[in-house]
């Protein structure tokens, strides 16, 4: 992957963002002579896709330079691809899960989480006109799914688990719905459009080519049930042995994506993110990403809290019939502040 130059992103964090961690020297004065030190770090993303969006926030507008981070991009296309480079020592961090890091400690993976990236999910699960006759809205309107057809990614993948529980928390089975995993954004709209389903559980950018389609539930918005309003959507993980070794690098990652995470949620930032990030994003314009980029703001956050992580389990549980049964000492690293 390109990597995107952090030279004008430094200028612009200074320039919008107030009181951050990673404080930028004013024009003029001599180079501080307390600067971290450079650590180089090997970094699992998904390439191009919005939840890598807090990591290349933190890189392309500096905050991770300013933290004496030096970051190598290492590709994964899914969630268990990443944690398998974790496991074999090919990254040092990676976009990740709760239940994901759950169930890898539970097959005797040596991960945890480090930081935060997203607590909500920029999804929305979307039915084509005239799919569904209900003018209700949730949790009333799932009740209009049953015998409908909704397309999903993939099975345990969070448009699963965000369909799932949604339907459940409302009070419908999701056995009642006929839930189809069809694949990635290409395959969800040709389905739609062939009529092969229903709805889908759409997610960003996707939600630019659906204007003609009505939004059941915005998880991104904030809608839905009430566990996805404190919880923990993707986060970075790290082999345990990693940050037991390097607390003070796990710290510095952290103050690096708190910062991210504060400028992506003010929407006033998404035309600068959106310039200073749009290498990542092959095949999208700057204009859609400014777009998409404003559409996500207050979906970041960098902390791991305890009500995070219970409300994880309570979905998964819920969803999957299977309990994770972890706690926060369980799966976060010791390094790691919260609440």
């Amino acid at each position: 992957m390109k990597r995107v130059s952090t030279s004008v992103g430094l200028v612009l964090a200074a320039a919008l963002i107030a009181g951050c961690s990673a404080t930028q020297a004013e024009a003029g004065d001599p180079a501080p002579t307390d600067a971290p030190a450079i650590e180089k770090v090997r970094f699992t993303v998904f390439p191009g896709a919005l939840a890598s969006m807090g990591v290349y926030i933190a890189d392309a507008m500096g905050f991770f330079e300013a933290e004496g981070l030096e970051i190598e991009y290492v590709n994964a296309s899914t969630g268990t691809s990443s944690i398998q480079l974790l496991v074999g020592n090919q990254t040092d961090f990676a976009i990740t899960d709760v239940p994901a890091v759950a169930n890898a400690r539970a097959s005797g993976a040596d991960v945890v989480l480090v930081a935060g990236q997203f607590t909500r999910f920029s999804g929305q699960l979307v039915c084509r006109e005239g799919a569904i006759s209900s003018d209700a809205s949730y949790p009333e309107v799932m009740a209009a799914l049953e015998g409908r057809k909704v397309g999903i990614t993939g099975p345990g993948s969070s448009t699963d688990t965000y369909t799932r529980y949604s339907l459940i928390d409302a009070g419908v089975d999701p056995s009642e719905v006929e839930i189809l995993p069809i694949g990635g954004i290409p395959q969800l709209l040709a389905a739609l459009e062939s009529e092969a389903i229903d709805c889908a559980t759409a997610y960003q950018p996707m939600q630019l080519q659906l204007t003609d389609d009505r939004v059941i539930v915005d998880w991104q918005g904030g809608e839905g049930p009430a566990a996805f309003g404190d919880y923990l959507y993707n986060a970075i993980g790290a082999s345990a042995s990693f940050a037991e070794e390097n607390p003070e690098i796990i710290e510095r990652l952290g103050r690096a994506m708190s910062a991210a995470a504060d400028f992506g949620n003010d929407p006033g930032n998404a035309e600068a993110i959106a310039a200073a990030t749009i290498g990542f994003f092959e095949g999208l314009s700057e204009e859609d990403l400014a777009t998409t980029t404003k559409q996500i703001a207050g979906t970041y956050g960098a902390a791991i809290t305890d009500t995070q992580i219970d409300n994880c389990a309570k979905v998964y549980e819920a969803a999957y019939g299977k309990p994770l049964g972890v706690k926060r000492e369980d799966i976060v690293a010791a390094a790691v502040s919260g609440s």
